[in-house]
Order: structure tokens, then sequence, then C-alpha cells
């Protein structure tokens, strides 16, 4: 079997609610220390341009066009997929929508939260949405996760069963409930024997919300490949995607399901 190998940058910061220009500077001067290799992938934060500023959520989707330039110019400078969750305006309101750029800085796909988070107010500010999403990066399917999604089992299968080996999440999981991100990105990796990349933001985001960083790539046996503390930083974790057809075949859980 080809063995092929890929790299995932994950860029984890305090993403300040409100601040798009303060927030997109942080995140250039990040990724400038990253040496990237064509076809790489950068994974941001949820909500990493805006984070959840409610006082004018309408404005902050207004933004989502340079926000989505930004991306595109990232993505094209560097040959890399970039991907990150931002508010969008749709025809039933405001999304939280994950949007990924392809090395060419083109919009190759995207995924609208499905699981809204209902003690910060998700779930009154934004549309939810009702379908998963697989796309293709460097011939491979990958699918598109948000936060909250991760306490959602049946999502991450059914990813899983659309022929995925890599699951991205886009997050800002709060610091109090931190071992619960890093047990569920494990979980979702192990049941499903695939990669999880997990993205979060870090500190205080302006509005009292402490996140709690802790950003991780897990393997398809469930193993931390590689996790950050609570500070902002970048990891740069590179992927064997023939561990996932190994992993299948030694140890054939999937294949046993009724």
């Amino acid at each position: 079997m080809e063995q092929r190998c890929f790299k995932i940058h994950l860029v984890q910061w305090r993403v300040i609610a409100g601040q798009l220009e303060h927030n997109l500077a942080r995140a250039d001067e990040l990724v400038e220390s990253i040496n990237t290799d064509e076809d790489d992938l950068i994974l941001l934060p949820e909500m990493f341009s805006t984070g959840f500023y409610y006082a004018d959520l309408g404005k902050m989707a207004d933004l989502s066009t340079q926000t989505v330039e930004w991306m595109s110019t990232l993505a094209g400078s560097r040959s890399v997929a970039v991907a990150g969750s931002l508010p969008e305006h749709s025809d039933d309101g405001v999304a939280n929508t994950l949007v990924m750029m392809d090395r060419m800085g083109r919009r190759t796909g995207s995924y609208v939260k499905v699981h809204l988070f209902p003690l910060t107010g998700e779930v009154s500010a934004f549309h939810p949405g009702d379908s998963t999403s697989v796309i293709s990066w460097n011939e491979t399917c990958v699918g598109l996760m948000i936060c909250f999604d991760l306490r959602f089992p049946e999502l991450a299968r059914k990813i899983c069963l659309e022929e995925s080996r890599i699951i991205l999440v886009s997050a800002q999981w709060p610091e109090k409930r931190i071992n619960h991100f890093i047990d569920l990105v494990r979980l979702r990796a192990m049941e499903n024997q695939l990669f999880v990349a997990a993205t979060n933001s870090c500190g205080d985001d302006g509005s009292g919300l402490v996140l709690g960083g802790n950003s991780l790539v897990a393997g398809p046996m469930g193993e931390v490949i590689g996790r950050m503390d609570n500070g902002e930083g970048v990891l740069s974790v590179s992927i064997e995607l023939g561990e996932v057809e190994r992993v299948r075949r030694e140890f054939p859980v999937l294949s046993l399901r009724r």
C-alpha cells in the first residue's frame, strides 16, 4: 500500500470577540512562523475572525467576505489548504460555517454547524445545519465538524461511513471542560478508526469566557499524536494515511458492525 504522509498545522490563539482586524493580524503572525510544504493544511479555531460577538452578529457575518478573501490569499500564497469556522449569512439566518479552501485559494467545501450549544445562546443566534460535509483534500475524504458536534458520536460515525479518513474540528471549547474536549477527540478517532484534528482557541475572549486551548491530533487507535498547552502557538503534526487502513485491517472493529 502506498504510504501518503501529510502535515496539518493547528493554529491556536486568543480570539477576541468582535475584533476582526486584531484576530486576522494575530493569525498572520502565527502562520508566519510555520514552515509549510505544498499540500499541507492549516486548521483554524471556531469563529476565528470575529468570535461569538452576539452584540452585532449580523455585522460580523457581513465581514465574512473579507475573512474568506483572507483565507483564499493565505491558501494560494502558500499552496496549502486552509479551514476554519466563521459566521456567514444564509437564506435562513446567520450560520456558523466551517469553510475550507484548497491550495489554489478556491473554496472547495463548507459545513454548517448542526449541533448548536444552548448554554451560550447559539440556539437563538444561529441557524443550524442539517447535513454532514465530506470533501476531498489530497485525494482523501475529509469530514468537517464544529466544537459541540464532538459530543454526538452519530455525526462522526456518519462521516466515517462516507469514507472519511480524517475529521477536522474547529472549536471554542471552554477551559473548565477542557478534559472533555481532549477525551472526545480521542474517542471520535478511536471508535471510527481515523484521524481527528481539532483546533481550539485559548484565553479570555473579551466577554469573560475563558477558552482552554489544548488543540490536538488523535490517531486511529485514539492515541494523541500531538497536543498543545493552553497558550498561543502552532502545532504541526504529520499524519500517515496508511495507518487508517492498517489499523482497520489488524483490528477490524468497523467491519464487525451489525
